[in-house]
């Protein structure tokens, strides 16, 4: 008898975690994905290994203004993001919500500054790619149905001639830059 408790003992917890890591797995396995054009990179942590780096490009993401929500409504089909719009309210229709989460790496702005971890034999052959001014890179996101989202992959492909033409043209010196200053630059 007293053998039979100890052997439950130890079976017990080995099963519990194996249900639990099944569980996660699964929710890392499921939800919906879309591509979504980057920028920036950096390519290591000294804590948790190599990774890279990057700012969300979100497709139309430049009508989005200086105001931040909790909340992004994705338009278009999986796994093409035509645009992007602010949520303002929990109530407001959207088919793809995507959310930040205030846990993570970013907290606030998780919905514009991501890491996806990748082996070190890779991270080399990522760093060249991000270099090439000539690519654009692309990361697929999962999204799940309750919001969250988690990168899964990146990819690279050569840039359009509207894009090059984009990148070339002369910048307007009197325009003024609206993106917001690095954190470190904050009051």
């Amino acid at each position: 008898m007293i053998r039979a408790a100890r052997l439950a003992a130890v079976i017990a917890p080995v099963l519990g975690l194996a249900a639990l890591w099944f569980q996660s797995d699964r929710t890392y396995q499921t939800g919906t994905e879309w591509e979504v054009p980057i920028v920036g990179y950096d390519p290591r942590d000294y804590l948790r290994g190599h990774y890279v780096e990057f700012q969300y490009d979100w497709p139309g993401g430049e009508a989005l203004g200086d105001i931040y929500y909790e909340a992004l409504c994705l338009e278009g089909k999986a796994p093409t993001v035509a645009n992007v719009r602010w949520l303002q309210t929990e109530s407001e229709p959207c088919k793809h919500p995507v959310r930040k989460n205030p846990g993570g790496v970013y907290q606030g702005d998780g919905l514009f500054t991501g890491r996806l971890y990748i082996g070190q034999e890779r991270a080399a052959q990522l760093e060249e790619s991000l270099r090439n001014r000539d690519q654009r890179g692309i990361v697929t996101i999962r999204q799940r149905e309750d919001g969250s989202f988690t990168p899964v992959s990146i990819r690279f492909r050569p840039l359009t001639p509207a894009e090059i033409a984009e990148r070339d043209a002369p910048q307007d010196e009197g325009a003024e830059d609206l993106r917001p200053p690095p954190p470190i630059m904050s009051q």
